[in-house]
């Protein structure tokens, strides 16, 4: 393991822990602590199945999860839970095993995908050394720093449908419900539309509007999500210090799909016909956005 690597991922766990304890206020159940500790203990589980199977890859079924075991860790070690604590762990639980089980149904009794497969050639007999580090630790802490925004709002909500924020509440929930559907509905129409065997390019439904209307439902998710929580800030919860760090949740979540997923994906269905055609009429991740004309 490089020397780089062994300050930045120090520094990567810096980073969550203030964000668990508030600016490193809250080391109790108070804050956020728990659900991070889980949410290590749960990648650290799923490194040790997949050193056990050889298959790195099922790390990836188990992102989903991660969030659903967060946010129940969160609401357990809430004292003043609210409507909108349980309105906000249904949605991620809906949400996340959904995920995890769709991917589970699509990869079981596969073998390890090529990128994993590819990594553990190149890193040969440290593989299980390097693989704990670069890829469960590294995707638990994403995991925690992309659920936090969620965490906070379930913990630190004083939603009571009266006030100002009770607006924010009702925005917020609706961009990520919208979200939820891009994703759901996406997923569905991929799904029926690969069952028919055709080996076609899908540009029907909600395909013809985005190319990825399931990446721009995630996004919606997580930019909903935390919407909802500046009612804390209305409440006086919370510092606009510590809202303000929360903004990496969907800062992270939209600069993976668009940045690095997006891409990838897109290599891959080059290959269809009428695909150059598709770019030029369709936009890639936002429906107002650009095309690549």
């Amino acid at each position: 393991m490089d020397k780089k690597r062994l300050i930045i991922y120090p520094l990567l766990f810096l980073i969550t822990l203030a964000i668990a304890t508030l600016g490193f206020t809250r080391f109790g159940f108070d804050g956020l602590i728990l659900p991070m500790g889980v949410t290590y203990l749960y990648f650290t589980m799923i490194f040790l199945i997949a050193t056990a199977i050889k298959n790195n890859s099922i790390v990836d079924i188990g992102w989903g999860m991660g969030f659903v075991i967060g946010s129940w860790a969160t609401l357990l070690t809430t004292d003043d839970k609210t409507t909108l604590s349980y309105i906000v762990v249904g949605f991620i639980t809906f949400w996340g095993l959904r995920l995890s089980l769709r991917l589970l149904r699509r990869n079981y009794g596969k073998p390890e995908d090529f990128r994993y497969r590819q990594w553990r050639e190149e890193w040969g007999d440290n593989v299980v050394l390097i693989a704990f580090f670069r890829v469960f630790m590294v995707q638990g802490i994403i995991n925690f720093v992309v659920g936090s925004a969620g965490y906070a709002v379930i913990k630190y909500n004083t939603f009571d449908f009266t006030g100002v924020g009770q607006w924010l509440v009702y925005i917020g929930l609706a961009i990520a419900f919208t979200g939820l559907f891009f994703e759901v509905v996406g997923d569905e129409q991929l799904r029926q539309h690969i069952k028919k065997g055709t080996r076609t390019l899908l540009q029907s439904g909600l395909w013809s509007v985005t190319r990825h209307p399931n990446y721009f439902g995630e996004i919606l998710i997580w930019i909903g999500l935390y919407i909802a929580g500046l009612s804390m800030l209305v409440a006086d919860e919370i510092s606009v210090i510590f809202y303000v760090s929360l903004i990496l949740s969907p800062v992270i979540m939209s600069t993976v799909l668009i940045k690095i997923s997006t891409p990838l994906l897109e290599k891959n269905m080059e290959k269809y016909d009428g695909w150059e055609d598709y770019k030029k009429r369709v936009p890639m991740i936002f429906p107002w956005g650009k095309t690549d004309a």
